[in-house]
């Protein structure tokens, strides 16, 4: 977004003002626009726009896992959710639509600011399965964390 004064008046003051849509960034960013005028001294100046952008909460490494392994000795996929909010946020639950072959465990590492998510397959069916993990949270900017879920069980 740019918005700026037409037209200024030899010798005047003018307003630009940049903008970006940040939920096409996330961390650092650098923008660049380049002002054009009928000065002939400075005919063209570059302005700058940096900064960073962080996600109101942050899933690490990602929000995905995968539970891959033989029946019954698949190992426990962990997944840190982190609010990046200087408020603390509350978990409100936690649900999914694999009831027969995960299972979850949520630990409060920092009250309202850290948390580990352990999900565990324990399906007694070798194959595979793919499904969701939405964590609901009292935050509302963002009431909803999508994890996708992929899983592989070997016969023994």
């Amino acid at each position: 977004m740019t918005r700026y004064d037409r037209v200024i008046p030899p010798g005047g003051t003018g307003q630009i003002t940049l903008g970006i849509d940040t939920s096409k960034e996330i961390d650092e960013f650098q923008k660049k626009a380049i002002v054009w005028s009928n000065d002939p001294q400075e005919e063209r100046i570059a302005l700058f726009l940096k900064g960073e952008v962080k996600p109101h909460i942050s899933l690490v490494p990602g929000g995905y896992l995968s539970l891959q392994g033989i029946r019954r000795q698949v190992p426990v996929e962990k997944l840190e959710i982190i609010n990046n909010h200087k408020q603390p946020l509350k978990i409100t639950a936690v649900i999914h639509d694999l009831p027969d072959q995960i299972q979850w465990r949520l630990k409060e590492n920092i009250p309202g600011f850290s948390y580990t998510l352990e999900v565990e397959a324990i399906s007694t069916k070798a194959g595979d399965f793919s499904g969701h993990l939405v964590v609901q949270t009292d935050l509302t900017q963002k009431p909803e964390l999508v994890i996708i879920v992929n899983g592989y069980i070997e016969e023994n």
